[in-house]
């Protein structure tokens, strides 16, 4: 879902143990919404401690178990096999994401990277027999950085394409579609696309909605006869959904599993609108172009967790049980 041209990243590096931390997922997700300075990448950089993973959630709270499934898997000799000699040698992945996509990716309250990636993450590092090392970094940098080899991987729900396939590799994890955010009570009655014309639409900087969904929505509006779409493209989705709680936009496009967790963990701020819902496509984790032998290991460290159930647990673990997919591939395009 990420834009293909290169900004200078920000980073903030984060290990294995930071990631472990989920004691305010629910407080933390609610300061995203409320777009505070929680999860915002001007941070200045900071280093977190170097502590082993416990593994610890919020009692019952969003994401229970996932980390729990993910620390339990043991390595994989045949995954293993795969690793290229210069990462075993420095016995972990670097990963860079952007944290400000929950349920995907986020931070808790001591800043540590929390959601479906990094769980996912986390038990791949240990099919590979790695730890996983997260850095943060500017949503429309990050395969710029995949390209010059400042990062091994980066996990960060990219939607597959054609065009971006061409650049790095990308081996799908899950599906997922777009759909559409309005404030509480969804004030201006927008129920399908066409309603959708004539108002102002946000959506993050380089992601798929801004590249292609809303061109599309833009379109349909036109062949309609009926108003253009302004659109309000900003940095950080924390940025977009502040849009919609101010009346900034009337409305928001997003992959599914982001507006149905904002919905339900803000009932009293959003509303998604179920009628909308583009065709799901397929996300996957990223590495540098040239490095296939990487790439084939991610996909064998990938089927193995789907093999064993792991993949199931953490998915389900997110409420992302929808976004399953059969079998993980490389480079997926149509």
């Amino acid at each position: 879902m990420k834009k293909m041209t290169e900004k200078k990243m920000t980073e903030k590096k984060i290990t294995v143990g930071s990631l472990a931390r989920r004691t305010a997922l629910t407080l933390t997700a609610l300061a995203l919404v409320a777009g505070t300075s929680a999860c915002t990448n001007s941070e200045t950089p900071t280093a977190a401690d170097n502590a082993g993973a416990s593994g610890t959630n919020a009692a019952g709270g969003v994401g229970a178990g996932g980390r729990a499934a993910a620390d339990a898997v043991q390595a994989d000799p045949a995954v293993e096999a795969l690793v290229p000699a210069a990462l075993k040698q420095k016995g972990s992945l670097s990963l860079v994401t952007d944290p400000t996509y929950a349920p995907i990716t986020f931070t808790d309250s001591s800043g540590g990277f929390v959601g479906l990636e990094p769980d996912l993450a986390v038990a791949v590092g240990k099919k590979m027999g790695l730890k996983a090392d997260f850095s943060k970094g500017d949503f429309n940098g990050i395969i710029a950085g995949i390209q010059a080899k400042r990062y091994d991987a980066s996990w960060a729900a990219f939607s597959i394409t054609a065009d971006r396939a061409a650049q790095v590799n990308m081996v799908s994890y899950m599906k997922g579609g777009t759909s559409v955010m309005v404030k509480k009570g969804n004030p201006s009655g927008i129920q399908k696309v066409d309603d959708l014309c004539g108002k102002t639409v946000a959506a993050q900087t380089g992601t798929t909605q801004a590249l292609a969904v809303l061109p599309a929505f833009q379109k349909q509006c036109a062949d309609a006869g009926k108003g253009q779409i302004t659109p309000l493209i900003l940095p950080q989705q924390d940025n977009v959904n502040q849009a919609v709680s101010t009346g900034r936009a009337q409305a928001m496009a997003a992959d599914n599993a982001l507006v149905a967790y904002y919905s339900q963990l803000q009932p009293d701020v959003f509303s998604s609108v179920d009628s909308i819902l583009v065709e799901p496509a397929l996300s996957g984790v990223i590495t540098n172009k040239a490095d296939d032998s990487l790439a084939k290991a991610f996909q064998k460290a990938l089927s193995s967790l789907m093999a064993d159930g792991t993949y199931k647990k953490i998915l389900s673990a997110w409420g992302m049980s929808a976004s399953e997919i059969p079998a993980s591939e490389i480079n997926p395009v149509k």
